[in-house]
């Protein structure tokens, strides 16, 4: 049977309980020999890719949120779930665009049409091949996707020509 995640991580298990004093001891004293470990154990994600701060936040533990900000818990962080939904609906967001003829009007050609689809189709096929992608690599291929396509896109943006 393999441990559960407050059992291997007791920065995740104080959040947990809402173990406010838990937490301080483990981060408040820099000469204690576990100090650097708790300050690991915040980025540490649990089997869904969650950080503490999230499990926190999720359980509507506000005292043990600010606690864990003020240990330097990151607020703006994204989760491996955001990061694969956020370049999921970018995909989506380009399909629908190339697919709208109202929104194409002439302004992109085949080979446009054709580079736009098919390098969202390779991003998809990425998201479902990847074995245990990290938020990292979810946020390349989304700046990938961008890069490679923004110039094609940005041709919707200029007015037509009568």
């Amino acid at each position: 049977m393999e441990p559960k995640d407050e059992d291997t991580n007791p920065v995740l298990a104080c959040a947990l309980s809402g173990d406010i004093e838990g937490l301080q001891k483990w981060f408040e004293n820099p000469e204690d020999p576990h100090h650097e470990q708790a300050i690991q154990m915040l980025q540490e994600t649990d089997h869904v890719g969650r950080r503490v701060l999230f499990t926190a936040c999720m359980l509507g533990r506000s005292d043990v949120v600010r606690e864990l900000v003020r240990y330097g818990s990151d607020v703006n962080e994204t989760t491996l779930r955001e990061a694969k939904q956020s370049l999921q609906m970018l995909i989506s967001h380009i399909r629908d665009t190339i697919a709208d003829p109202e929104k194409v009007q002439g302004k992109l050609n085949k080979e446009d049409k054709h580079t736009c689809l098919n390098t969202c189709l390779m991003k998809s096929d990425w998201i479902q091949d990847a074995k245990d992608p990290t938020i990292g690599e979810f946020v390349e291929q989304k700046k990938q996707l961008q890069d490679t396509l923004n110039p094609i896109l940005s041709k919707l943006t200029v007015p037509g020509r009568f």
